[in-house]
């Protein structure tokens, strides 16, 4: 079985948005940086096989990112 990995936006009412679904962390990643450069939102990895967030994402007013996620070693015992 794969391990899907869901990628939320959190509006700033609170309210969350499914924007679409990676195979892998590392694209999932990815698209939440790409995403986070062009809101002020936060962004969520939502891991599917054990209802987990993976990390969240938000860009700060400096157009920084900040980055926050489990240590890999968790994210490996849950690999394709």
């Amino acid at each position: 079985m794969r391990t899907l990995f869901d990628i939320l936006k959190k509006d700033r009412e609170g309210t969350f948005q499914w924007l679409e679904t990676a195979n892998d962390i590392e694209t999932a990643k990815a698209r939440v940086m790409k995403f986070s450069s062009e809101s002020q939102d936060e962004f969520v990895i939502f891991r599917e096989i054990d209802l987990q967030v993976i990390g969240t994402f938000r860009a700060m007013q400096t157009n920084t990112v900040v980055h926050r996620e489990l240590p890999e070693q968790q994210l490996g015992s849950f690999a394709d």
